[in-house]
């Protein structure tokens, strides 16, 4: 709470350092969500209004998830995971995956919070580029949690820079489920 009127957050969620949740940006996240669930769940996910998500399963029972962490709570509680989701594990190196668009900001997002669900023991460091904006945001995923810090960068970044244990297995999810920009390389 802010301390102010005793209602509101006093900090955004790590989500909204990325991109304010304005409806396009929340139904980009669902539509994101939805590709990288396992078509066999069954489940689907929308935006709902500004509000965050509902996610709904084959005979229409609903839950609303107000950021991308209830949203892959909802969605594990349903026994779902990300779809071809092979565990992290491996020595700790440092990868890159391009290429990368504004698009791909929405969806490398949504795929943070699914590790942090699917991999509570996952330690990542993540540096995405934000084409919109002369930033980099840096994404921690460690102990189930998700944090995101915007930092200024006097030089564009293209590339996703995965550092951690897993960052092998992290960059080959990545690339298998981050969209890729038309004309550019896989």
């Amino acid at each position: 709470m802010c301390g102010a009127c005793g209602g509101g957050r006093s900090v955004p969620r790590w989500e909204d350092v990325l991109a304010p949740p304005t409806r396009g940006v929340l139904a980009a996240r669902a539509s994101a969500a939805g590709r990288l669930l396992d078509s066999g769940s069954g489940l689907r996910v929308r935006a709902w209004l500004s509000a965050g998500y509902l996610v709904a399963d084959r005979v229409g029972r609903t839950v609303h998830a107000a950021d991308l962490d209830s949203l892959w709570r909802a969605v594990a509680e349903r026994g779902a995971r990300p779809a071809g989701w092979r565990p992290l594990g491996g020595a700790r190196t440092t990868e890159f995956v391009e290429p990368y668009g504004d698009r791909d900001l929405t969806a490398a997002a949504v795929w943070c919070a699914a590790v942090a669900r699917t991999e509570p023991a996952a330690e990542l460091e993540l540096t995405l580029p934000d084409p919109a904006r002369s930033r980099v945001v840096r994404v921690t995923i460690e102990s189930g949690t998700v944090r995101a810090t915007a930092l200024d960068t006097p030089e564009p970044v293209t590339r996703v820079r995965i550092d951690g244990a897993g960052a092998a297995e992290a960059a080959h999810h990545l690339r298998a489920r981050i969209p890729h920009t038309p004309g550019t390389r896989p």
